[in-house]
């Protein structure tokens, strides 16, 4: 007899064999009463991996990689849905999580996550929350009851797999929570933070959340992305040292520190890099907001954001 209560966590990777930090929350995940589905992209997996995956009780879904962790989601819904796969039945599930891998969990939290998502009066219940565009719930640990699953099925499968990550936040992410008040699904989040969530990292590992995000430890960010901090006097929470920061908070003890993912480029590019981000904060980004500020002003136009306050 299947689960009715189902883990799907999506991973793209390029090796044959786990990173440790994926294997770390699979491995705890799959401690649960949930059925856990490893869902990545197509590659040779190696003899360690899939005994990992066997000796866990993982079940393994091998897909294309498009669409991000949504169009593996939506492949692996649509396939049970077909009848193509015998996971789970699609109507018996009263229980679903979706987690990917742009989380680093170096705690092992999961039972409290799923103990306090289940106490919430929401249906639907994320780690975290973004307000950007809209209120929305982040997707990155999306924890579905029952009321919700209708709704979330009709937006996933209804909508096409997106090209672009930025689409699949737009469409996907931001739209769903577009969905879910229309169907009168109530979300609520587990942490709240006093900025925005992607500058509180600080802030919620100091509340003991146990996870990162794991482009803020490989300093990950394209040139609009570092603006976008620094346009919002989040300069510190940008260059912040992750990997100390979570080292003090404590590893779990089957958490190794050699599996924090490392920042990508070398110390030259870092320096070089904080150079021209200092300039802009200190000067760059304040000459320009008075100018556009001026510029608004005197067309006599409205100008929001917060950071033009």
């Amino acid at each position: 007899m299947s689960n009715s209560k189902l883990i799907l966590y999506a991973s793209y990777q390029t090796g044959e064999n786990l990173p440790g930090y994926v294997q770390f929350a699979l491995k705890h995940l799959a401690e649960t009463d949930f059925t856990v589905v490893l869902l990545t992209n197509k590659r040779p997996l190696s003899a360690e991996t899939m005994s990992f995956l066997e000796d866990n009780g993982i079940k393994l879904y091998l897909t294309e990689n498009h669409g991000f962790d949504f169009g593996m989601w939506r492949r692996f819904l649509k396939d049970l849905a077909n009848g193509r796969n015998n996971t789970a039945d699609l109507n018996g599930i009263t229980r679903l999580l979706l987690v990917n891998d742009s989380i680093v969990y170096f705690q092992n939290n999961f039972e409290k996550f799923i103990r306090h998502a289940e106490a919430n009066s929401a249906d639907a219940v994320s780690l975290t929350r973004n307000d950007e565009i809209r209120p929305h719930l982040q997707s990155f640990f999306l924890y579905l009851k029952q009321e919700a699953l209708g709704a979330f099925y009709l937006h996933l499968l209804e909508t096409p797999e997106q090209e672009t990550f930025y689409d699949v936040v737009h469409r996907l992410e931001i739209g769903m929570a577009n969905v879910f008040d229309e169907a009168e699904v109530r979300m609520a989040s587990l942490y709240s933070t006093s900025q925005r969530t992607i500058f509180a990292y600080p802030e919620m590992i100091a509340q003991g959340c146990g996870f990162i995000k794991r482009k803020l430890l490989q300093h990950r960010f394209d040139f609009k992305e570092k603006v976008h901090f620094i346009r919002h006097g989040a300069y510190d929470a940008l260059n912040a040292d992750y990997h100390q920061i979570v080292v003090d908070a404590g590893l779990a003890p089957d958490f190794k520190e050699e599996w924090l993912p490392k920042p990508i480029g070398g110390a030259t590019f870092q320096v070089a890099d904080k150079l021209w981000q200092k300039s802009f904060d200190k000067i760059g980004w304040p000459l320009l907001r008075t100018a556009i500020k001026t510029k608004y002003k005197l067309l006599g136009k409205e100008l929001e954001g917060d950071e033009y306050k």
